[in-house]
């Protein structure tokens, strides 16, 4: 049954799942997840304190994403397919969007540069916590398949100007497809877009093992705060509403231990440190080539000149 969210009508929900479960039939008995997650905030100050600074991370990211909605719908795969190059090229046999890794090969080198700047303004967006956003960006450029795919992680709540349930009543399945596609692009990471489609998927998974393929693209303190936490604390919340769900009663040992959350910036702020130290470096070095290559220009042209 899709409901259960409020008082009323549990003897009626209990008779319909009898009455299913003699047929031989599961169910699964649904409540709305925001009034759970309310709960859990207020019984768990810790895990309401580290969902706050998830929040401030994402509201406080330093690199906001500029979307520019062009087609990355493959044309150049496309247009070998239709003149009979494609295996001659080394490209996928269809335009499935599996089919690539699927067969082991690649899009063509165009396409494959249009799908990493999407992929990379999907996870700037992910990470900003703007995943509607990112959905849209991904219909507009053409891929409302991929749209699809990152749009699993509403809550299963009651909407009262909808009139109506509306959500993911399944949210852990979808979490668990999401870990699946990012380590699917870790298995192919000479292909560009490969380490922020990791990053991305990896981040809407909410599973702490997959931390490896989002701190690659971390630039800073405040992103690794945000990789290391959310995962955390995102994981602890849906297991609590398991508890929930079940019947079983909120306990302080169920809480989220603050000693967790302090190992946790603590590793943020020395992994933080050394990414911008790297980033620092990098910068240095493309100023000074840029230099270097001016230098080489004006001393061309002073010698055409002489």
């Amino acid at each position: 049954g899709r409901g259960g969210g409020g008082g009323g009508g549990g003897g009626g929900a209990e008779a319909l799942a009898a009455t299913a479960a003699a047929a031989g039939l599961a169910t699964k008995r649904l409540h709305d997840e925001e009034v759970q997650e309310a709960a859990l905030r207020q019984a768990d100050p810790v895990a309401d304190l580290a969902l706050r600074v998830v929040r401030w991370a994402e509201d406080g990211a330093r690199e906001k994403p500029r979307p520019l909605p062009l087609p990355v719908t493959h044309r150049s795969t496309a247009f070998r397919l239709a003149v009979g190059e494609a295996a001659a090229h080394g490209l996928p046999s269809s335009l499935d969007p599996d089919a690539p890794a699927r067969e082991g090969r690649r899009l063509d080198v165009e396409d494959e540069e249009e799908e990493a700047a999407l992929l990379r303004t999907v996870w700037l967006m992910v990470r900003c916590g703007r995943v509607a956003e990112a959905q849209q960006l991904c219909r507009q450029c053409g891929q409302p398949w991929r749209a699809a795919t990152l749009g699993g992680g509403e809550p299963w709540r009651y909407d009262s100007a909808a009139g109506g349930w509306v959500g993911n009543p399944d949210r852990p399945l979808w979490r668990s497809a999401c870990g699946a596609i990012a380590r699917r692009a870790l298995q192919r990471p000479e292909v560009p877009a490969s380490a922020h489609e990791a990053a991305a998927y990896a981040s809407l998974a909410s599973d702490a093992s997959l931390l490896h393929a989002v701190l690659p693209v971390c630039g800073g303190w405040e992103d690794e705060v945000w990789a290391r936490l959310k995962p955390t604390v995102g994981k602890h919340i849906a297991e609590q509403q398991r508890r929930l769900s079940d019947g079983q009663p909120l306990r302080h040992e169920h809480a989220l231990p603050l000693q967790r959350v302090l190992e946790l910036l603590d590793a943020a702020a020395e992994g933080g440190a050394a990414a911008e130290a790297a980033t620092e470096a990098e910068e240095e070095e493309t100023v000074v080539a840029k230099a270097v290559d001016f230098a080489a220009v004006a001393a061309a042209a002073a010698s055409e000149a002489e």
